[in-house]
């Protein structure tokens, strides 16, 4: 099984241009940005990879993004801290099962 594990703020902020210039944009969600961010889970999904996101941050549109990206390869996101990201799930894909790691 491909994936990817993801541990992020949930704002895609930066791309790769085909000229191999980076664009950045560190405010809001820049559609230029999200629009690859969506195109590059897309092939993600046609090759099989399941993305699963550790999400660091609870802000609603960044929280609607991340669910996006999920929904699309049907990977898992996780909502957690700083503080708490050792404390959080460790899932068995495969069997299915979770339990909480402490």
């Amino acid at each position: 099984m491909k994936q990817i594990v993801m541990i992020t703020d949930g704002k895609p902020s930066a791309l790769t241009m085909p000229d191999g210039r980076i664009y950045k944009n560190a405010y809001g969600l820049d559609p230029l940005v999200v629009s690859e961010t969506l195109e590059e889970v897309a092939r993600c999904k046609r090759s099989n990879i399941m993305i699963n996101t550790f999400m660091l941050t609870n802000d609603h549109s960044l929280v609607q993004f991340v669910h996006k990206v999920s929904e699309m390869c049907r990977g898992k996101a996780y909502f957690t801290t700083p503080h708490t990201l050792g404390e959080y799930l460790l899932m068995d894909y495969m069997q299915r099962k979770s339990k909480t790691i402490h």
